[in-house]
């Protein structure tokens, strides 16, 4: 039996050196959630705005357009859950903040949690920003679980991709001479479809919770709206974008928060697009500018 157990044992310990020699490498590679992390950890403490938001933020908001002391928080796919954690998280940095800039539309108000559509990006948030919605010895303590994300993350690490993002956090890999015109097909345009009540209802809440810290804290808040395809608008149905507006609309009047809608804007042209709802880095140059124009208008 003690031979049996030392074989085991003997065995166990070379696959358990490669299980944890391969976790380390892969907590190695430089991503997007660890810059931003470090970011604010140094620096939090001198951002006067802060954007907040998922990719409609992450791609249109250039922060070196919009002004000093501006950083880009957004990450591709994020809810609004992890919005309000990054909120409260970076807290105790805040010197300078006056403003909260936060993607609330059609692309994020109806979001099932990211625990049942992208598992893989919670383990993001719990290893490189302090997230603690689990347990770290959970599958979301490692980056292995999750075999997909693991060779998607070193294929761009080979590529020299592995952070898709400047130094400010804007993700400015969407580069315009690179989009694909069949994703402007109306046939390939997205779509955000409502889920169910439960998941609006958690978001708005989400996106309430975040008004009432800004009004606690005198921190002005914007409700944006990103510019958008026509296609995009054209395609979703109408009472789900009536909805949004409803919704952004109670939590202006609630908390004070102003809403700032450039869904439909005519300046936007189809060649500011990436694909029929993310801006190109041209078309995130451009719209940066043009919401930093108006918020000094708001300001007078």
């Amino acid at each position: 039996m003690k031979k049996f157990l030392l074989r085991i044992l003997l065995f166990l310990i070379p696959a358990i050196s490669i299980l944890v020699g391969a976790e380390c490498y892969m907590r190695s590679i430089p991503n997007s959630y660890q810059l931003k992390d470090d970011w604010m950890q140094r620096n939090g403490y001198a951002v006067s705005t802060l954007l907040l938001g998922n990719s409609h933020g992450y791609f249109a908001l250039s922060p070196s357009v919009m002004g000093d002391s501006v950083f880009n928080l957004c990450n591709v796919s994020q809810r609004l859950e992890q919005d309000y954690f990054l909120l409260r998280h970076y807290a105790d940095k805040y010197k300078a903040l006056k403003r909260i800039i936060l993607v609330a539309d059609n692309s994020n108000l109806f979001d099932t949690p990211m625990e049942d559509d992208e598992p893989a990006r919670v383990t993001y948030y719990q290893l490189y920003m302090g997230y603690r919605a689990h347990s770290m010895l959970s599958q979301y303590g490692f980056e292995l679980a999750d075999m997909s994300y693991v060779w998607k993350k070193v294929n761009f690490y080979w590529k020299g991709e592995s952070i898709m993002c400047d130094s400010l956090g804007w993700g400015n890999n969407y580069v315009v001479a690179n989009r694909n015109a069949d994703d402007f097909l109306y046939e390939n345009v997205r779509q955000h479809h409502f889920a169910s009540w439960e998941d609006t209802h958690r978001n708005r809440d989400n996106m309430n919770a975040i008004a009432a810290w800004c009004q606690q804290h005198h921190v002005e808040l914007i409700l944006l709206q990103t510019p958008v395809c026509e296609d995009y608008t054209r395609k979703a149905d109408p009472w789900q974008l009536r909805l949004v507006n409803a919704m952004v609309d109670s939590c202006c009047a609630q908390y004070g928060a102003q809403k700032r809608d450039y869904s439909c804007d005519s300046r936007s042209r189809d060649t500011d697009f990436f694909d029929s709802d993310h801006l190109s880095d041209q078309g995130a140059r451009k719209f940066s500018a043009i919401l930093a124009h108006d918020l000094q208008i708001l300001q007078r």
